[in-house]
């Protein structure tokens, strides 16, 4: 009887395999020992458990190489020994053929078994094997043992998905127990829903390490993300012999990946409406304002500024109507571009056309043989602005509508279109709905000028805003003329009184002719044009009323300011407007 009859056939390691290559292999095997061999199949040594194990104890990772691990010099058998010549001492055994390659491991199990079977006076020696065979299972255990002690789940299959064993850590991420997966296959779990997709299936079908993130469905019906790389162990012959699969909760990490992208996204949208707000503080600083209406209007040129939607802004003359029309073209297409600005009414209405559309050389008697660019196309990219649109002509307006439609102009004695890409913002102070209604303004144009309409009120309905404007006035002119004149406060109680028919032009001329005329560095109500000075006072008969209403006015103020410590809080305690309650302030010569 030789060797070769009572081994047992082992595959080989390639030396340049990982530790779990290893342990997937002799987890399924009593050997104790593996044939570890080069990339031309020829032995480079054997890998015990014993030495597995003591690299696991000191950490060496689950993918780390086994070269470091291999006894390069075991001893071995040939195939054609006699079996009788071996001690139990000496086994596990390596078997090799006469070409010195690896055929087999000769086991204390196949040892005593051959002993129990042929020799009888051995049964010491078959004592010694079983007790090498008790250690061996021994060494087995203690390695599922540091199987079942890592934090992260291990799954081990066979080569066609079927579940072999899971350790305890797989059991607690999924919430079931090891019996519940353990002869199942992969595919049998995704088709299920207990996974939502397979490392191992997808081992098998690429045959190299993947690594994915898997959703697995827990026992109460949560789902848990896990990173979950499998590792394909392969035979001798390179047929798919076990697949080892690591699995870790990142749930958590998911879950803080979520959350930080929701606080980049939050922190970002922030920083926009930073940005936006920054660029309409800067943009918007020669708008001088208090109220909420104008403060609505700049909100809405803001919103307005990156659409090319046309705009048509109503308003008295001199309410500020083309300092909208900059701000708007300011945050939407930047001071770079251009911004052209034509006084419909100021032009006549023979020239009014080749202004605005340009012409050809010689399309009529004077004009230059060169021909001349219409403003349409010198705000080509940036912005047209139109005021007084409602002074063209019926002609004209159904030009621009053609303009507005097709985007293209065509120069007056032009054949050929030049297309054109300017915003189209208009303005008027004009009653445009009672033209429609007279005929004197086509209404397709109007509701085409009309997607955006923007109305700036008169100063007389905003009159907070007046003693800013005055105050940004003063400051202009002091430094224009170098002067260093103030407003008297009854004054000031006067210009907020008044309708201002002119809005803020007419009280900017006010304001510039007061400071110019007055001699002294104090501008006093006897500098107050003719038609802003107050009225005489009343007759003496009325003192005594007057007093009595200024003391009790007085009172009221002084101590409803000590309570609430801001003067517009007195305002809507006292029932009154807040320009009513500075124009008191300033009569009576009030301080904080």
């Amino acid at each position: 009887m030789q060797i070769a009859e009572i081994l047992v056939h082992t595959p080989s390691l390639p030396e340049t395999a990982a530790i779990a290559k290893a342990i997937a292999l002799l987890c399924g095997s009593d050997t104790g020992l593996l044939p570890v061999t080069d990339a031309a199949g020829r032995l480079t040594g054997v890998l015990t458990t014993q030495r597995l194990l003591a690299a696991l104890q000191n950490g060496q990772p689950w993918d780390g190489p086994v070269r470091p691990l291999i006894d390069t010099d075991p001893p071995t058998l040939a195939a054609d020994a006699d079996p009788q010549s071996l001690a139990p001492q000496d086994l596990p055994a390596l078997v090799v053929d006469n070409a010195g390659a690896p055929i087999g491991v000769v086991t204390l199990t196949t040892y005593a078994a051959f002993l129990h079977r042929h020799n009888s006076e051995l049964q010491n020696r078959c004592t010694v094997a079983q007790r090498e065979l008790g250690e061996v299972k021994l060494l087995n255990k203690e390695l599922e043992a540091i199987i079942d002690s890592s934090y992260d789940g291990i799954w081990i299959t066979d080569g066609n998905g079927v579940i072999l064993n899971i350790n305890k850590a797989s059991e607690r991420i999924s919430g079931r127990p090891a019996k519940t997966y353990i002869g199942r296959n992969m595919k049998e779990l995704v088709d299920k829903g207990l996974l939502d997709q397979s490392t191992t299936l997808l081992v098998m079908e690429k045959r190299e390490r993947v690594t994915i993130n898997q959703t697995i469905k827990t026992a109460n019906g949560d789902t848990m993300v896990v990173l979950a790389t499998g590792n394909p162990v392969f035979d001798d012959t390179g047929n798919l012999y076990r697949i080892v699969t690591n699995t870790r909760d990142i749930s958590e990490l998911v879950r803080l990946r979520d959350r930080l992208y929701k606080e980049q996204e939050l922190s970002l949208r922030y920083m926009a409406e930073l940005v936006q707000l920054r660029k309409l503080q800067s943009k918007s600083a020669d708008l001088i304002y208090r109220g909420s209406d104008m403060q609505r209007i700049v909100e809405l040129s803001s919103r307005v500024a990156d659409v090319d939607s046309t705009i048509l802004i109503t308003g008295e003359s001199g309410t500020g109507k083309e300092m909208i029309a900059r701000l708007i073209h300011q945050l939407g297409r930047g001071d770079k571009k251009p911004f052209i600005a034509i006084d419909c009414g100021a032009i006549p209405d023979q020239l009014l056309e080749s202004e605005l559309f340009g012409y050809e050389g010689g399309a009529f008697t004077g004009a230059k043989k060169e021909g001349k660019p219409g403003m349409f196309e010198l705000a080509h990219t940036g912005t047209l602005f139109l005021d007084e649109v409602a002074e063209l002509p019926l002609a004209l307006q159904a030009k621009l509508l053609r303009v507005l439609q097709s985007k293209e102009v065509l120069r007056v004695g032009g054949t050929r279109p030049i297309p054109v890409d300017a915003r189209i913002i208009t303005a008027t102070n004009k009653d445009l709905a009672r033209m429609l209604m007279e005929k004197r303004f086509r209404e397709d144009l109007y509701y085409r000028l009309m997607v955006v309409p923007i109305h700036t009120p008169p100063l007389r309905e905003r009159r907070e805003d007046i003693p800013p404007l005055v105050y940004h006035f003063v400051d202009a002119f002091n430094r224009h003329h170098n002067f260093s004149k103030t407003i008297a406060p009854e004054v000031m109680d006067r210009l907020v009184a008044y309708d201002w028919p002119g809005n803020v032009r007419e009280l900017k001329n006010v304001v510039e002719r007061m400071m110019v005329m007055s001699g002294a560095p104090r501008v006093t109500t006897d500098d107050l044009p003719a038609f802003i000075q107050p009225k005489r006072p009343l007759p003496k008969v009325g003192s005594r009323l007057k007093e009595a209403v200024a003391e009790t006015e007085t009172y009221l103020l002084k101590e409803t300011y000590k309570e609430h410590k801001s003067w517009q809080k007195v305002a809507q305690v006292l029932g009154v407007d807040y320009t009513t309650v500075y124009r008191k302030v300033a009569k009576y010569h009030l301080t904080v």
